[in-house]
């Protein structure tokens, strides 16, 4: 049997399985969340998160220009710092809001935002206590990265639908569930990860995502174009676009 056929197989093996994970449950201080936060940034680096991101926003923003972006799941800002430094000349004076149940972004990460042009603000609440507010407020874009992954099915529709209600854009880039990624995960530490990284690594690939699985739970599909797609060797990305009215 050809290693194309034995891949395949390990993949359908590999039902979908949220578990917790190490970094979620340690405190921002921790030194153990602080290397893991480091690790990560390099991880987003490797896996070539920020090209990936772009082409599909570029995609899904080519009719208008956004003035206003939310991160679900923002951690401590240093994508979006990345991406704002790429973007900046094309998206000018853009609203960014950086939600996440912890406030991780240093001061001189928000620096870093307002010097390109754009206008930061940090939102620190957990993401269902954000859908479950009575707020009128809209954004052009909504984009998270290596966050969705952390819910069940029965959380993601409330999510996908609360975010569908909230945006004309969402983009997403997962762990992609694989065979491949697995193998990836265990392989982490070659990075240099710590432990709670090269534990996390593994549970997100368990947790992640593959085939059309997010597209068959995204909300009113007739007023959306929707995609979804592997990205690079390990990465699952969903970018749902609202049809014009």
């Amino acid at each position: 049997m050809n290693s194309f056929r034995v891949r395949h197989r390990m993949d359908l093996s590999l039902p979908r399985r949220v578990e917790s994970e190490m970094l979620d449950n340690l405190a921002a201080e921790d030194p153990r969340a602080r290397r893991s936060r480091d690790d990560l940034r390099r991880i987003q680096r490797a896996m070539a998160t920020l090209p990936i991101m772009q082409h599909a926003l570029d995609r899904g923003t080519s009719g208008f220009v956004p003035r206003t972006l939310l991160e679900l799941g923002a951690g401590d800002g240093s994508l979006m710092l990345r991406l704002a430094r790429r973007r900046a000349s094309h998206w000018p004076d853009l609203r960014v809001t950086l939600l996440d149940r912890l406030n991780l972004v240093a001061p001189q990460t928000l620096d870093g935002m307002r010097k390109v042009g754009w206008t930061p603000r940090v939102e620190t609440t957990d993401v269902f206590e954000w859908l479950a507010k009575r707020d009128e407020t809209r954004w052009d874009v909504v984009v998270a990265n290596l966050f969705v992954h952390h819910f069940s099915f029965d959380q993601l529709e409330r999510l996908l639908v609360g975010i569908a209600a909230r945006t004309r854009v969402f983009l997403c880039c997962e762990p992609r569930r694989s065979a491949l990624a697995l193998a990836g995960g265990h392989m982490i530490g070659l990075l240099g990860a710590g432990p709670v990284t090269r534990h996390d690594a593994v549970s997100s690939v368990h947790a992640g995502f593959r085939a059309q699985e997010l597209s068959s739970i995204w909300p009113d599909q007739e007023d959306w174009v929707v995609k979804e797609y592997p990205a690079g060797l390990f990465s699952h990305c969903f970018l749902a676009v609202r049809k014009a009215q």
